[in-house]
């Protein structure tokens, strides 16, 4: 005779459901960790289960407390969830912008010190967020550059700035 194992499951406890991009599915996966603020406090919470199927450009995880679930949550509440793809790093970035047509971020225009004028310099980009990219050399920290279109530039090596 087998017996039969039952998993016990907690009804009060909460699961928060969280819509993501599909852009990130290769990148989410169970155990990645994330917080949420709720009345003044930082809550950590961490993924459970991550459902692959993808519908209107979204998939789903499932998420869970680390800890006491905060006083005065209610169910079907919005959160603002904020996951921990990667270890923080410091990195060097610069805003995303038209030049990224033109160049394929190969190079950027640099405003030089007196900021009169800006000539070009070889860029190596890495990672892409939303509205950022990190820059892994050819600038640093305090550099100024020109982000915008250089559609009407043509060949052009350095730019006049008035």
């Amino acid at each position: 005779m087998k017996k039969r194992r039952s998993a016990a499951r907690n009804l009060t406890a909460f699961k928060i459901n969280v819509d993501v991009d599909q852009n990130y599915l290769s990148q989410v996966y169970t155990g990645i960790k994330g917080s949420f603020t709720f009345n003044d406090s930082l809550y950590a919470v961490v993924t459970k289960k991550v459902y692959a199927q993808v519908a209107n450009g979204r998939f789903q995880i499932d998420m869970e407390f680390i800890g006491k679930a905060p006083q005065g949550i209610r169910r079907g509440q919005t959160l603002q969830i904020t996951l921990a793809l990667s270890d923080p790093t410091k990195a060097l970035l610069i805003p995303k912008g038209g030049f990224y047509q033109q160049t394929g971020g190969n190079w950027i225009f640099k405003v030089s010190a007196d900021g009169k004028t800006a000539y070009r310099t070889a860029l190596q980009l890495g990672r892409v967020s939303i509205d950022t990219y990190e820059v892994l050399s050819g600038l640093k920290p305090g550099d100024r550059v020109i982000t915008s279109s250089y559609d009407n530039y043509g060949n052009i090596e350095e730019l006049v700035l008035k």
